[in-house]
């Protein structure tokens, strides 16, 4: 079997906050994808931050099963590409 793309939308005005959130998230969605048997892939694993102009400095720097998350500044969504400066 195999899953194509799945999407996580994670939202917070606070850094800090969205960093939390976000791990929080990752965690179970892994575990339920090892309890229908379908591997994540980390290495085609990305995310995008749409975020005001001021929050680009910081990044995210994010891991999932222990390898760093690939931070993009532009992604191909549904056939339609997206960037990070969306407003």
């Amino acid at each position: 079997m195999f899953a194509d793309d799945a999407s996580i939308l994670v939202t917070n005005a606070n850094y800090d906050e969205l960093i939390l959130d976000f791990r929080s998230v990752l965690s179970p969605i892994s575990k339920w994808f090892q309890a229908i048997q379908l591997i994540l892939n980390i290495e085609k694993t990305s995310l995008v931050k749409f975020a005001p102009t001021k929050s680009y400095l910081c990044p995210l720097n994010l891991s999932c099963v222990g390898q760093i998350l690939l931070e993009l500044n532009n992604i191909k969504f549904l056939g339609l590409q997206l960037d990070s400066h969306l407003t």
